[in-house]
């Protein structure tokens, strides 16, 4: 596997490399990892040990110079290891997945490719894609050479067209989460509590929710919400709250462990993901596992599923429709809540649980590397 791992980076694309990791693993696969943020040697993803390898890469030279280096890392990795293994997984449709074409090119990679975009829309995998220097060069390079591409986010697909992308299989296995036993919900407060986790970053909308809020009369004594996490915009977002007088209104708390999250989760009313695109959200399917209803916007991923009576859905970077999706949502009832939270719970029960999307991901990859045999 192409990617990277947490702790070295703490994001939802990183977390759901660990949880695929270890269940091939207990399902009796041999996996490695290559990655430029982590270690050489052996690390531990719950109950599996993996070997990890490094990739190295240059960042201080500015874009070039690390896409060069990391090119060059991985081209040399292709070469040394291009007999070990049965198949590559990308997390991602960037990097990795370009240099990996190029190693079948020149015949350093043997092994079918299967590639993972993580993100549509925005700043997502398309958008970095057009930003490489003689993409269309390279865009010809994967159309060839990538063996399929799965969508975590059925929106991608438009993307991919535009792109070119047309002649990799393409399948659609959504991300996956644990399924603990369920919490226990009775009733729904006053004032309602509301939560988010994350990155305090542009792509998460948190700037958004703020004007949302700051644009409902009376929001102060109806909901809290509590954004738990760090990242570049943490401090600016808490000043445009405090300059908005919305200081009793949104919370801020530190970065989660898991098991943390899952108590923050349980204390909690519903979930918000302002988000201005995403792929498919780590944090949101945390929370429909947790048993609460989701507030997000139209990214093409999870909400459709919240739109299955889980929950309520507005329009992506649009903070008009945001504030009505949280009148809206602040003007039903107790058990109504209760009830979309009841709903999100199934749909993770019946469509995302880790162990089945890591064994359809299995049955892919072995189809994959017998059409190469």
């Amino acid at each position: 596997m192409l990617a990277n791992l947490p702790p070295w980076i703490m994001g939802g694309a990183e977390h759901q490399t660990a949880r695929l990791v270890e269940q091939w693993c207990l399902m009796g696969a041999h996996v490695e990892v290559a990655g430029f943020r982590i270690p050489d040697g052996v690390v531990r993803l719950g109950v599996a040990e993996v070997r990890t390898h490094r990739l190295r890469s240059i960042a201080g030279l500015g874009r070039i110079s690390k896409g060069a280096t990391y090119l060059a890392s991985l081209l040399a990795f292709a070469r040394r290891h291009r007999k070990r293994f049965d198949i590559a997984y990308c997390r991602g449709l960037a990097d990795a997945a370009l240099s990996l074409s190029l190693a079948r090119r020149l015949d350093l990679w043997r092994s079918p490719i299967l590639a993972v975009p993580i993100n549509a829309r925005g700043q997502g995998d398309a958008s970095f894609l057009r930003s490489v220097p003689f993409w269309p060069q390279w865009g010809a390079l994967m159309n060839r050479h990538l063996a399929a591409i799965n969508l975590i986010n059925r929106e991608i697909a438009s993307e991919l067209d535009d792109l070119g992308l047309c002649l990799p299989r393409r399948s659609f296995i959504p991300n996956g989460i644990d399924v603990r036993p369920p919490i226990a919900r009775t009733h729904v407060g006053q004032p309602r509590r509301l939560m988010w986790t994350g990155r305090f970053e542009h792509q998460k909308g948190l700037d958004l929710l703020v004007d949302a809020l700051r644009g409902m009369n009376g929001v102060e004594g109806r909901c809290t919400v509590d954004l738990y996490g760090d990242g570049p915009l943490r401090q600016y977002i808490a000043d445009v709250v405090a300059s908005n007088g919305l200081g009793r209104v949104v919370r801020f708390g530190g970065v989660l462990g898991t098991d943390e999250v899952r108590a923050r989760l349980a204390e909690a009313d519903a979930f918000v993901l302002p988000s201005r695109y995403e792929g498919m959200s780590n944090s949101a399917l945390e929370a429909m596992e947790a048993g609460l209803p989701v507030l997000c916007t139209s990214c093409g991923g999870i909400d459709r599923s919240v739109q299955e009576g889980a929950g309520w859905v507005c329009a992506a970077s649009d903070p008009d429709d945001l504030s009505r999706a949280l009148r809206e949502m602040l003007s039903e009832t107790g058990d109504a809540w209760l009830e979309k939270g009841r709903q999100a719970r199934l749909l993770v029960e019946q469509r995302f649980r880790i162990a089945e999307v890591a064994a359809r991901n299995l049955e892919l990859l072995h189809d994959l590397a017998k059409a190469r045999a």
